[in-house]
């Protein structure tokens, strides 16, 4: 989630605004108001985010901090393909809002694993030309080009028997 999200306010809340909703929180999920054990523990780590999504929206590094969540689900997805857990490697990769040449690679990849090879051309192709530059995005286009039209010519030949 984005720190503007993470303290319920929105993304032009005033500084007030944004105190006020992180005292709200810090009140409700001090660790100190949790008896030692698992819910002290998850309301540290609440209380974690809290403070960095309240540091991130006070100093103006909302950008940034939404573009590391971002990379590090990326990473997610991408190691989720690498396992074949195609599943939970699309339900992360649905959970972003934009679509980057990283995005696309990594959704044409997990089609390419599934075997679908014709909707992975389009995403893989769609990376490639979104970063022209980027060696493996082109490399991945020209294999799912490659694995589609054989696909094609077995479809082919297997209606003419």
């Amino acid at each position: 989630m984005n720190p503007y999200q993470i303290l319920g306010v929105k993304e032009n809340a005033s500084v007030d605004e944004i105190r006020d909703a992180y005292r709200t929180l810090a009140r409700r999920w001090h660790p100190d108001r949790f008896i030692e054990g698992p819910e002290r523990d998850w309301a540290n780590e609440k209380m974690c985010d809290i403070n960095a999504a309240y540091n991130a929206c006070l100093t103006g590094t909302a950008g940034a901090y939404i573009q590391l969540e971002e990379a590090e689900r990326l990473k997610r997805a991408e190691r989720l393909i690498s396992e074949e857990h195609y599943k939970e490697a699309r339900a992360v990769l649905m959970s972003f809002d934009t679509r980057s040449a990283e995005w696309n690679y990594l959704f044409g990849s997990m089609l390419l694993g599934q075997g679908q090879q014709r909707k992975a051309e389009i995403y893989l192709g769609v990376a490639s030309r979104q970063a022209p530059d980027v060696e493996r995005y082109k490399e991945a286009y020209k294999r799912a080009e490659d694995e589609n039209a054989v696909h094609s010519l077995k479809q082919f030949f297997a209606s003419r028997r």
